[in-house]
């Protein structure tokens, strides 16, 4: 089975930068069978799915990993099972729209994924609770707990609380990625996700009282 597993999200390069390099070193490290593909998502989401357009082999699993807002205790890994939905195509222009203006989201990639048929039955997303919407997101909380005189960012370890993070996610991903059917993952449809942000790119428009295509 050809899976792809993507790290959705920008994250800084830097080693101690809290999920960046240290997730993606922890899934590399994994024993990984030969059709599973480990991917940098880390621009946008509509570059992302041209790529997958442009597969020349289909692809038969993907299991996308980001920072999300659903609401639950702050630090938790959640695994959803995507299930899609209907949305009207005017949603779907607004998930766009924030994708073009440099918004990295696992919500916004699996819409404009979904627009364009690019995802396979099984698709599957490792959810890391966090108010924002990046990976290096969790930078400032990392150096806070470090701030000593002499440290320069990036030199600093990983602190003992996020290494567990890291590990939960590299463990939820190894499962989706390999179990032959991971059915009790529960489903995600588009009434879940996060709403786009509260911009008014619209509003000239509006207040002209001119059609939205104008």
């Amino acid at each position: 089975m050809r899976t792809i597993i993507g790290i959705v999200g920008y994250y800084g390069f830097v080693r101690g930068y809290p999920l960046g390099p240290e997730l993606m070193e922890g899934l590399r490290a994994l024993d990984w069978p030969a059709d599973v593909e480990i991917r940098e998502m880390n621009w946008g989401p509509v570059a992302i799915v041209q790529d997958f357009q442009a597969q020349a082999q289909p692809v038969e699993r993907v299991v996308l990993v980001g920072t999300l807002d659903r609401d639950l205790p702050t630090g938790s890994v959640s695994c959803r099972r995507w299930a899609g939905g209907t949305l009207s195509l005017d949603a779907v222009q607004r998930r766009m729209f924030e994708a073009v203006t440099g918004v990295i989201s696992v919500d916004n990639l699996l819409v404009i994924g979904a627009h364009f048929k690019v995802w396979p039955t099984q698709t599957f997303t490792v959810e890391l609770q966090w108010p924002e919407s990046g990976l290096s997101d969790l930078v400032l909380g990392e150096i806070d707990t470090h701030r000593e005189v002499g440290h320069v960012v990036g030199e600093l370890p990983i602190s003992t609380d996020n290494a567990r993070v890291v590990q939960r996610i590299v463990a939820a991903v190894r499962r989706l990625a390999l179990e032959a059917d991971p059915h009790d993952v529960p489903p995600l449809t588009v009434t879940a996700l996060t709403p786009v942000a509260a911009v008014l790119h619209h509003r000239f428009v509006d207040d002209l009282g001119l059609p939205s295509s104008a």
